[in-house]
């Protein structure tokens, strides 16, 4: 019988998702033979979470700083730095279309 696996984090397709070994913490990675890329469906660090990304950007919406977002969300302060710099060329690809 197969067990439910997730969704992909990338495609987001669910029919080609296989196990793909243990993570270091000991977490179940896996594999999707469509995209052929890794995930996990928890991660110990939160700066790896998926919607890590409209966290910053929303809390840089509210007017709050590098060090403070770091320290609400429990990341580093170099991840953040490396999300500001993803939003930035977001942004820059909208102005440019």
């Amino acid at each position: 019988m197969k067990e439910n696996l997730p969704v992909c984090h990338h495609c987001s397709k669910m029919d080609c998702i296989r196990k793909h070994g243990l993570a270091r913490s000991g977490v179940q990675r896996y594999y999707c033979t469509s995209c052929k890329r890794t995930f996990q469906v928890r991660y110990i660090y939160l700066g790896n979470e998926t919607n890590i990304l409209r966290q910053v950007k929303a809390l840089l919406d509210e007017g709050k700083s590098r060090v403070e977002i770091s320290q609400t969300l429990g990341v580093s302060q170099g991840i953040i730095d490396r999300h500001i710099y993803l939003i930035t060329l977001e942004e820059e690809e909208k102005v440019g279309d």
